[in-house]
């Protein structure tokens, strides 16, 4: 049966030379549409691409569970690959990779991104595969106590066991948000895994993965027309059910910043971290500063943290940070959200000397903003970064998918002339304006030793 759905696949869409509606580049054209039901589609094709993605994201993370369900949406992270209607357990990666192809998931604060890569002829199985899970994962005891099991391993390996693990990923921001939903980790409470029924998880997909609460993209080698008819055809049959309510993600105005302890028994090395609240919108000038802000102060060798705290004065061996961090980056940004700083430092040095450092470039930031060649510098890397995303589908589609979610306009996502608007009047406006000495919240990490 499964066979001959997958052959009536192929003949809905057997794709010819494409129509040249651009790649998402500047001047590109897309194709738009919403089906009954509520699911936005967005074609992004290029004639000379011999690949094509897919990727479809969802308004679900974990700011989006109720009371008593955290965990739920990067549990469905996993359940999604564990088979569906007409796709046992496995399928999915199997037949994407007996052609070629490769596919992945990954759960962010506000949604829920999956995505395949492939062949562009192999597009009519990878949207049959999509339009399947679509329609839900097969849920079982086993299949759900399962993943559990391997959420918990995830979190062993990844936050549990890993040197700074805890602080970067936990008591950055479940210290310096008030929002329960804000301030939750992000994979949940074991004993609300452990209680959920087959019914809370069924209720939590209908509610959460309904057509109308996700985004479609295709991009590639494709022909737009062929793609609508298949897409129509496979994925209107999926009922319509209605967009959940935004959950209130409001914050409290900032208070004075407070100092917090981290005992480390993994970590070799202290560490700082600087934490502050009340980012911007997504989407506002301010938004736009901040993230080139971003870049100059803490992006690679070059950036000024690197450069006054690695190599001028030796302090430190590691910085990392910006707007978002850690929870978001710049694709997925969604305010609520944080600017935080991020320094391993070497034991002969205190925090306080450290905290000094970072605090005196950012003063000097918002006292005399970022000169014409440093700021030029910072927005020629971005418009670099973009236009080597933009060469693949899968970063094309990843991108727009998340565009049309997060903005409501697949626009967005070429939004880097917004960037190069920016002044360095700009930037030192907002510097001062959210980034103040005064309601920085700090952590201090204490190294120990396993015994």
């Amino acid at each position: 049966m499964r066979a001959a759905v997958l052959a009536a696949a192929f003949a809905l869409l057997v794709l010819r030379p494409p129509a040249v509606l651009g790649a998402q580049a500047p001047g590109a054209e897309l194709e738009e549409f919403t089906l009954a039901n509520g699911l936005r589609v967005v074609v992004s094709s290029d004639a000379s691409d011999p690949m094509a993605a897919l990727a479809v994201a969802y308004g679900v993370g974990p700011r989006q569970e109720e009371p008593g369900r955290s965990g739920f949406a990067h549990l469905f992270e996993h359940l999604m690959f564990e088979g569906s209607r007409n796709v046992p357990r496995g399928d999915f990666d199997r037949v994407l990779e007996s052609y070629g192809g490769e596919d992945n998931a990954a759960t962010h604060e506000d949604l829920a991104l999956y995505y395949e890569r492939f062949p562009a002829h192999v597009l009519p199985a990878a949207l049959w595969l999509e339009a399947d899970r679509m329609g839900g994962p097969i849920l079982d005891e086993r299949r759900v106590r399962a993943q559990i099991e391997e959420l918990k391993e995830e979190r062993r390996l990844g936050l549990d066991e890993k040197p700074y693990g805890r602080l970067v990923d936990e008591e950055i921001s479940s210290r310096t948000f008030s929002n329960r939903r804000n301030a939750r980790p992000p994979l949940g409470s074991w004993a609300d895994l452990d209680a959920a029924k087959l019914q809370d998880l069924q209720a939590f997909f209908d509610e959460r993965y309904a057509p109308a609460n996700a985004v479609l993209v295709v991009a590639g080698g494709v022909d737009p027309a062929r793609v609508k008819s298949a897409v129509s055809e496979l994925f209107s049959t999926l009922p319509a059910r209605a967009k959940p309510a935004a959950p209130d993600l409001e914050e409290p105005p900032p208070g004075p910043g407070g100092r917090f302890e981290v005992k480390d028994a993994r970590a070799r090395l202290p560490a700082l971290a600087l934490s502050w609240k009340d980012m911007p919108p997504r989407g506002s000038p301010d938004f736009y500063a901040l993230g080139l802000l971003s870049r100059a102060l803490a992006a690679g060798r070059t950036s000024r943290l690197y450069r006054r705290l690695v190599k001028e004065s030796g302090a430190a061996v590691e910085v990392a940070g910006g707007l978002g961090f850690p929870v978001h980056d710049a694709a997925d940004y969604q305010a609520p959200a944080l600017w935080s700083f991020f320094v391993i430092h070497k034991a002969g040095r205190k925090p306080d000397e450290v905290r000094a450092m970072v605090l005196e470039e950012i003063a000097r930031v918002a006292a005399g903003g970022l000169c014409a060649e440093e700021l030029a510098r910072v927005k020629n890397k971005l418009r670099c970064d973009r236009l080597a995303e933009q060469q693949t589908a899968l970063g094309r589609a990843r991108r727009l998918a998340l565009a049309v979610l997060l903005d409501g306009d697949p626009g967005r996502a070429n939004d880097v002339d917004r960037y190069l608007a920016v002044t360095p009047a700009d930037v030192q406006a907002a510097a001062a304006k959210y980034l103040k000495p005064d309601l920085a919240n700090t952590f201090e990490l204490v190294p120990g030793t396993l015994r």
